[in-house]
């Protein structure tokens, strides 16, 4: 995106706001995920080879176009694709994860990312790469970490890798995974997979709940946390679904 075509667009997103006119950051929302998607099959030519969409067109929550919220979105966005041709993997990843986040927030459906078979290792040289084994990498793609079907094996993208070590990053991807189960299961479906998963915590630590587990965690940097926030969210969405279910129950 040339200097002057970036200002244009920045100039017609502050209009939109001051004139509060849905249409003009609908328009702009629409441009920007475009421009976004562009820039992944051009720019990550050596990763990316298609992107497909879960529906061509999104459902825009009119109350959030018009946020401040998403003003800060927008502009952001603008500079990050405004990138230089030189990026990480990790960097890569962790563009591809803001991205599908703030996709699916605005009201779009999944993202399918298609990838150059050259950018795609097996299980056991991503287990390699983290230090863990086969059984422990399963586990991680049962809670977001990302793996793709061939045709005939199942890949990582080796942006993983290293996404995976970053603690934030490795909660977003799974917030992202659970999101998107979530929404195609039924809620008793998810209490028994929510309840599967704190069991193997439990054992795992040898107790009831994630406060007494990790009772002297303080955030030090030496401790992993990805178990920490990983209990800690299944318990909140454990007992958010129960008491849904039991609401319905008294409606009955």
């Amino acid at each position: 995106m040339s200097q002057s075509v970036l200002e244009l667009t920045k100039k017609s997103i502050d209009e939109g706001f001051q004139n509060h006119n849905n249409q003009i950051i609908e328009k702009e929302t629409d441009y920007i995920i475009g421009k976004i998607l562009s820039t992944f099959l051009s720019l990550f030519s050596d990763k990316v080879s298609g992107i497909s969409l879960g529906k061509p067109t999104i459902n825009f929550d009119s109350s959030q176009l018009l946020t401040d919220k998403h003003k800060k979105e927008l502009k952001k966005w603008l500079n990050r694709i405004n990138m230089g041709p030189e990026i990480s993997d990790l960097d890569f990843g962790k563009l591809k994860v803001d991205f599908e986040n703030w996709y699916i927030k605005i009201g779009g459906e999944s993202i399918c990312f298609q990838y150059k078979e050259s950018y795609l290792l097996t299980p056991q040289e991503a287990a390699d790469r983290l230090g863990v084994s086969k059984v422990t990498l399963n586990k991680y793609i049962k809670q977001g970490f990302e793996c793709v079907k061939t045709t005939s094996h199942h890949k990582i993208p080796k942006h993983m890798v290293e996404l995976w070590k970053d603690p934030v990053y490795a909660i977003r991807c799974q917030l992202l995974f659970q999101n998107e189960k979530i929404s195609r299961q039924k809620p008793d479906e998810r209490l028994s997979e929510i309840n599967e998963e704190i069991t193997e915590f439990q054992i795992k630590y040898g107790a009831a709940a994630f406060n007494e587990a990790f009772k002297n965690y303080n955030g030090d940097e030496t401790d992993d946390p990805t178990d920490y926030y990983r209990w800690r969210d299944l318990e909140e969405e454990r007992n958010g679904i129960i008491h849904s279910l039991s609401e319905h129950k008294n409606e009955w």
